[in-house]
């Protein structure tokens, strides 16, 4: 039996030492820190691209050419990226999750699984850096 995956985003919470202190000072900062958050969001997604990068089944090399991160929404308490292929690589998604005819290779999300402390690490590093910068 072929292996199934899910085509919903993968999301990677971090988990921060001193965070009720760190939250106090971004909201101090203000609007600054939507972009706090969204440049540790993507130190960490860029963890997860490369590794996807790395990962990526080449025929041709457009698909791997094409990944690239997504900044999605962000307020001053979230900020959200995402890897994903370009628009004309949309067979990427039958690539990680197979179809009738083909086998699933996955490469995105096991880039994500596979690096979620990576990815934790490089978020709390980075905004522990801007807070201390804004002290």
């Amino acid at each position: 039996m072929a292996r199934s995956y899910s085509a919903r985003a993968k999301k990677v919470k971090a988990e921060i030492e001193g965070a009720e202190e760190i939250i106090k000072i971004l909201k101090e900062m203000g609007q600054n820190a939507e972009n706090v958050l969204l440049q540790a969001a993507e130190a960490g997604g860029k963890i997860a691209l490369d590794d996807a990068k790395r990962r990526c089944p080449v025929r041709t090399g457009k698909l791997k050419s094409s990944l690239q991160l997504e900044v999605g929404k962000s307020t001053p308490y979230k900020a959200d990226v995402r890897v994903k292929p370009g628009k004309e690589e949309y067979y990427g998604t039958f690539v990680e999750l197979g179809t009738e005819n083909q086998a699933a290779q996955p490469f995105m999300r096991p880039a994500v699984d596979e690096n979620k402390e990576k990815i934790s690490e490089k978020v709390t590093s980075e905004l522990s850096r801007a807070v201390g910068k804004a002290r």
